[in-house]
């Protein structure tokens, strides 16, 4: 190893440390990013200044009331005719605003849930690393309950409940102050030094419970994810006679779960008893107290008396919030957690997968005028180099083969290739464009990939097609379909393009299949190929179909193949061979071939 590889390789080793470390540190803080939408956010605070309206309303309606009672009571033969009509008319204002609050915040909750699904949708689509297994924090499972229970519950609680409940908590203090300024100001200081003890109870049950909630989640994703593996796994559990194994599992996770949730209601009802049964008889009792007291000092009148008995009503407002905070509140602040936490790592690994050029990084300075060139490329998964600086070119018109033995490292070459795993280490251009420089979806726009098990979604032919080009023709499809030597299937289908597929390709062949998912790249328009055993799981005459397709693939194509079957290697120009993670070519054909 020369001075300059060994300063490289030490570099490489330095910013995988620094990457590794920065994750953890992110894991450990929870780090996450303002989650929701300025609409969204425009909706918390209308539902707030409304639910602030229909309490003032309410408060008006009281008054009045007050008043004519208490103008009743002093003179029986008083017309109190006008304030009971402006009691009515305020009441009617109140009642149309507490309906347009949960209008509001209703429609509200989902327009911002579609928008928080997109985009949590537009994180994972965007993310420099798919998720493998259950041990990621956002494997499949994690990420459903994200876009769903967890989108759904955040929305509920911002759009519909955290704007009452700040109008919630704000009206005591606004009927406090009437009644110290309009009716006795002891009366106004004593019944102030009760409304504190309402949201300190609330801070003391938040962490009593927090730790049953969390338990809750938990169970609840662990049951979405191995619900998840069983319907992805129904082949095999058949093959194997594993159904009443595995329906036993669910069952025990099933009533895991449904105890995590009875734990969480009882302690929810618990609360509700003590805040909304106790501490409101304590508060009237002590009011209903310091209102006798002031008659008989004579410091408040009958109508002083029975407006603040009445405005009680909404002194207690925080009460009828409380019911719900256990429950909707402490889902959703969780849930905002949860989506701010995963945006915020994924927004982190973004950033730090672009990465400046630095004079000891290999190549640095030069670009590349060739389809795929790779210089000195390293990779660690934190449990060792995978890749030892690996280098090799492609051009335009060039197809290349790798062989090599399972855990030689072709996968994670691929991976770096087509925008799957961030480049650590070395010099790499797709197309010209320096993957150092640029983001995932940027990475993975510059080639197409095929795969050896075929992802075709549920729909027709057309519909997958159009998942790599959704402007393409009919004529284009056809096309694309010839040159991947599976257009005469299609035609001898009785709906031709519309076609269902089935789910994961079922309806087709592995072949046909196989063969869609080579047209389906092609169809794309990029010109430079990856294709991961494209024809291990199929018959030999699919397998010839597709050696042919792209053999004939013309010189303004360029194709990186991995490959153990001999057949393919026939049609390649270059042949590589990986080994513990180097790479060397083996042989290179005749220009005449």
């Amino acid at each position: 190893m020369t001075t300059t590889q060994a300063r490289q390789r030490n570099e490489h080793s330095r910013a995988r440390g620094v990457a590794r470390t920065s994750t953890a540190g992110n894991r450990g803080s929870q780090a996450h990013v303002q989650v929701g939408t300025a609409g969204g956010r425009a909706t918390t605070r209308t539902v707030m200044l409304v639910r602030i309206g229909s309490a003032i309303a309410t408060a008006v309606a009281v008054v009045m009331l007050g008043q004519a009672i208490g103008t009743y009571a002093a003179n029986a033969g008083a017309n109190v005719t006008s304030w009971l009509a402006g009691a009515v008319c305020a009441g009617l204002v109140a009642g149309a605003l507490a309906g347009a609050e949960l209008i509001i915040g209703t429609t509200g909750a989902r327009r911002e849930e579609k928008q928080l699904r997109r985009q949590i949708l537009h994180t994972a689509f965007e993310a420099t690393t798919l998720p493998k297994n259950a041990e990621e924090d956002s494997d499949s499972g994690a990420l459903i309950t994200m876009a769903t229970q967890n989108a759904e519950k955040m929305t509920e609680y911002r759009q519909q409940y955290w704007g009452s409940t700040k109008a919630a908590l704000l009206v005591p203090v606004l009927v406090v102050a009437y009644i110290a300024a309009a009716i006795d100001w002891r009366l106004g200081l004593g019944m102030a030094v009760a409304v504190p003890i309402i949201p300190v109870l609330v801070i003391g049950f938040l962490v009593v419970l927090r730790k049953v909630s969390k338990q809750s989640r938990q169970e609840r994703a662990r049951l979405t994810t191995q619900y998840m593996d069983a319907l992805r796994n129904l082949t095999v559990i058949r093959l194997f006679g594993a159904g009443p194994r595995l329906e036993k599992k669910l069952a025990q996770q099933g009533e895991r779960n449904r105890g995590a949730i009875m734990r969480l209601l009882a302690g929810n009802q618990r609360v509700i008893i003590v805040i909304d049964g106790a501490l409101s008889l304590v508060m009237i009792c002590w009011s209903v107290f310091l209102i006798s007291q002031g008659v008989q000092r004579g410091t408040i009148d009958v109508t002083g008396a029975v407006t603040a008995m009445l405005l009680l009503v909404l002194l207690l407002e925080p009460l009828t919030q409380l019911a719900g905070f256990f429950y909707i509140g402490m889902g959703g602040i969780a849930s905002e957690k949860i989506i701010g936490a995963y945006m915020g790592r994924e927004q982190a690994k973004q950033a730090a997968a672009i990465r400046p050029k630095s004079a000891g990084d290999a190549g640095a300075g030069r670009g590349s005028t060739r389809a795929v060139e790779l210089r000195d490329i390293t990779y660690d998964y934190g449990r060792g180099e995978v890749l030892h600086g690996v280098s090799l070119s492609l051009d335009y018109g060039e197809k290349a083969a790798i062989i090599g033995r399972s855990g030689a490292g072709k996968s994670t070459l691929l991976s770096i290739l087509r925008g799957s795993l961030p480049l650590q280490g070395g010099a790499a251009y797709v197309g010209g464009q320096d993957l150092g420089a640029l983001s995932a979806p940027d990475i993975r726009s510059l080639s197409a990939t095929v795969s050896q098990s075929t992802w075709l979604f549920s729909g027709t032919i057309a519909d997958n097609l159009r998942i790599a080009n959704e402007h393409a023709t009919e004529a284009e499809m056809w096309e694309a379909l010839a040159a991947a030597h599976v257009a005469d299937d299609v035609r001898n289908m009785p709906l031709g393009l519309d076609t269902e597929v089935g789910e994961r390709g079922a309806q087709l062949s592995g072949g046909q299949a196989q063969r869609v998912s080579l047209a389906r790249a092609l169809i794309s328009g990029r010109k430079i190929l990856f294709l991961d055993e494209p024809t291990s799981q199929i018959d030999l005459a699919s397998e010839a179909a597709i050696i042919d397709a792209i053999g004939e693939l013309g010189p303004e194509y360029a194709l990186l193949i991995v490959t153990h079957r001999h057949s393919l290697l026939e049609i390649a120009d270059t042949v590589y061979e990986m080994a513990d993670g180097t790479i060397h070519r083996l042989h290179e054909e005749r220009s005449g071939r």
